[in-house]
């Protein structure tokens, strides 16, 4: 018979323990059980501390009883691949993001631009986002992503850099499709690569972690801006706003060299200098266990493109996302519009909708973390739902207009409660595909730029800046938005749940034919005596 598996990922012994405990002698099992006995029946304070702080970890982290190895091996790859796909998707967002602040402090005057070319040079960089994304997810499964990624982020800081130095609005509209091209990349494949190491009930919390610096890099580019703008105007010759392009640089460029050293590639092609072999060899080992398929090596041909365009996930994937970026109302600033409309200060109209931005930020973790703990074990959907149904209450409120002003406040944050979701949902991309690597990451590439294209449209038809500050056809459109998610998120639950029973049933029924053939050759070289030869002889 076959050799069975093991059942749980503490069974997977790839990587050899140290040390063990020394077993307890026969005439000291007495005392040893009475000790115990009356520490569990009068818990020490230091006891009930560590009892509580391990449930808390259990709740926000990762399950303490983890064994060490386990644990020391998710430190690595938290430290070097989670730290440095943070530090890489702060400065992608920063890079993409400055051009507003430096449009209000300065380079619009500079370049004698008006209020038609920003917003072309918004979509030159739209441009060149969306062209580079699916063949850069391609080149990841072929080539290093160590190499791929942080390549594409020192050129995308060399092009920030350039943009300090430009004299016309022809150059600005070149450096921003080039910006754009080399930061396309960066989040399908950083997504990619960060589903292909953790385990259901890890990876929530590290996806959302690195989501929510999106929101810190838009709080962040502007205190920058700020202090650039009243501290180095004029310094060397450059104006505040061309200070922004080189500090965002300086920032960039170290951050892109030490991805070549960081990123660990895919667990099946990782050479990366921190993990050991058998460290390499157990978190395949673990993965196989859960189900997921290790890389591939096909080519990318015009059959495996019809392949996956065979598959659901292809088609129904990449519309959820665009729901899920229509759902969340930030097309405009309408809480600050509304804020001006009331006349309220300047510096209020700044500060108060920052908090808009730092409960997506808070929402976003605390997700992860609920997801991946055990009271979900890292079920996606009903945390999803419970978003979105937090968010519809907000835009409701903002549809209704008509009520007092400190709803109004509780609409325009409620409204932000589902920034926690594309993380989410991005996390469950690896359980609805577990079957097909490369389309995993193929999926996750269409699902942005899919979006990013729709959103065009969108925003020009749903949020026209005639409309503020109420904007009642844009959260009108949020709302109708949000329920559609809702279905949808139903509808990928039975999904999953039917794939699921199906490569179950392929899998017992693999195992049953294996064990037939097994026990059939056994007959054959051992057969069964023929029992009346064998009454005939006796």
């Amino acid at each position: 018979m076959a050799e069975s598996q093991p059942k749980t990922l503490q069974d997977i012994s790839v990587i050899p323990h140290k040390t063990e405990k020394p077993p307890v002698s026969s005439t000291n099992s007495e005392k040893a059980n009475s000790d115990t006995l009356k520490s569990w029946e009068k818990p020490s304070a230091k006891g009930r501390t560590l009892c509580i702080l391990r449930t808390i970890q259990r709740y926000i982290w990762d399950d303490p009883d983890k064994s060490p190895e386990e644990k020391k091996f998710l430190l690595k790859l938290d430290f070097f691949l989670l730290s440095y796909g943070c530090l890489g998707y702060f400065c992608k967002n920063l890079d993409q993001a400055n051009i507003n602040n430096a449009y209000v402090s300065g380079m619009k005057e500079a370049l004698s631009m008006n209020g038609s070319q920003l917003t072309y040079a918004s979509n030159v960089f739209t441009a060149g986002y969306v062209i580079s994304e699916l063949p850069a997810v391609m080149l990841v499964t072929r080539f290093r992503p160590s190499t791929i990624i942080p390549t594409f982020q020192v050129l995308w800081s060399v092009a920030t850099f350039c943009c300090a130095s430009i004299t016309g609005v022809p150059q600005l509209y070149g450096l921003r499709f080039l910006i754009g091209f080399f930061e396309g990349p960066f989040f399908p494949c950083l997504i990619y690569v960060l589903g292909s190491w953790y385990t259901k009930e890890e990876r929530a919390k590290r996806i959302t972690l690195f989501y929510c610096t999106t929101s810190l890099s838009r709080m962040f580019s502007g205190y920058l801006q700020a202090a650039a703008y009243n501290n180095l105007d004029g310094v060397l010759g450059h104006s505040g706003w061309q200070w922004l392009y080189i500090i965002c640089g300086i920032i960039s460029l170290p951050i892109g060299i030490l991805g070549y050293f960081f990123l660990p590639d895919f667990p099946e092609t990782s050479k990366a200098f921190y993990f050991s072999e058998p460290e390499l060899e157990f978190s395949r080992e673990r993965l196989r266990l859960l189900g997921y398929k290790p890389l591939g090596l096909a080519p990318w041909d015009r059959k495996k493109i019809f392949r996956i365009a065979n598959n659901w996930q292809f088609w129904v994937l990449p519309f959820g996302y665009f729901l899920i970026q229509c759902s969340l109302p930030i097309q405009q600033p309408a809480f600050a519009l509304w804020l001006k409309s009331q006349k309220k200060s300047v510096s209020t109209i700044n500060i108060q909708p920052t908090g808009q931005v730092g409960l997506a930020a808070a929402v976003q973790i605390a997700a992860g973390m609920l997801s991946d703990s055990p009271i979900f074990k890292g079920r996606r959907w009903q945390v999803i739902i419970a978003m979105q149904v937090g968010t519809l209450v907000g835009t409701i409120i903002i549809i209704k207009w008509n009520v007092s002003d400190s709803l109004k406040y509780a609409g325009y944050y409620l409204s932000y409660i589902c920034s926690g979701v594309p993380g989410l949902y991005y996390s469950w991309y690896p359980d609805l595909i577990p079957h097909d690597h490369e389309m995993r990451g193929f999926v996750v590439a269409s699902s942005n730029t899919f979006s990013f294209i729709m959103q065009i449209w969108w925003q020009l038809s749903i949020w026209r800046t005639i409309e503020g500050p109420r904007f009642k056809n844009g959260f009108i459109g949020a709302t109708a938005a949000g329920v559609a998610l809702i279905i949808l998120v139903f509808v990928l639950r039975s999904l999953e749940y039917r794939d699921d029973r199906k490569r179950e049933f392929e899998a017992h029924g693999t195992q049953d034919i294996e064990t037939f053939s097994n026990r059939a050759s056994a007959v054959e070289k051992d057969p069964v005596p023929d029992q009346a030869t064998d009454i005939g002889k006796s």
